[in-house]
């Protein structure tokens, strides 16, 4: 067996494994959207009264409001505008903090590993032509 045969097989196991990775990794992150769905970055507005405080936002053609928790009002930093997340299909679903980034981390994953499976099968093939 020469290092031609050597490096070929040695390309295709690894570019199998690395496509089969990525497929579960792709799978899992689209899973993931659909459950969760998308969140859009948009500006929120705190208006403090006596008793409670009240978050406005603009989303989807709408002014949309809600009342701040407590724990909620103690992270807001900024009293004028608050970055702030609402959910795409349900516009009225604030969320003061940035999504996880675990769907991100995962989608990337999964293209990495799709890209060494195309990089393995390309030096498969290219030890099969110039052998």
């Amino acid at each position: 067996m020469g290092a031609a045969e050597i490096i070929s097989v040695v390309s295709e196991v690894i570019g199998w494994i690395a496509l089969g990775v990525g497929l579960v990794c792709l799978l899992l992150a689209l899973l993931i959207r659909i459950a969760d769905g998308r969140w859009v970055r948009t500006d929120a507005v705190v208006v403090d009264y006596d008793e409670h405080s009240v978050i406005r936002w603009f989303a989807e053609g709408a002014f949309h409001s809600r009342i701040l928790g407590s724990d909620e009002r103690e992270h807001v930093t900024s009293p004028d505008e608050e970055p702030a997340y609402y959910k795409q299909r349900d516009p009225d679903r604030l969320r003061l903090h940035e999504p996880p980034a675990g769907r991100r981390v995962i989608r990337n994953v999964g293209l990495v590993m799709i890209g060494i499976a195309a990089l393995a099968a390309l030096i498969g093939l290219a030890m099969l032509l110039f052998e």
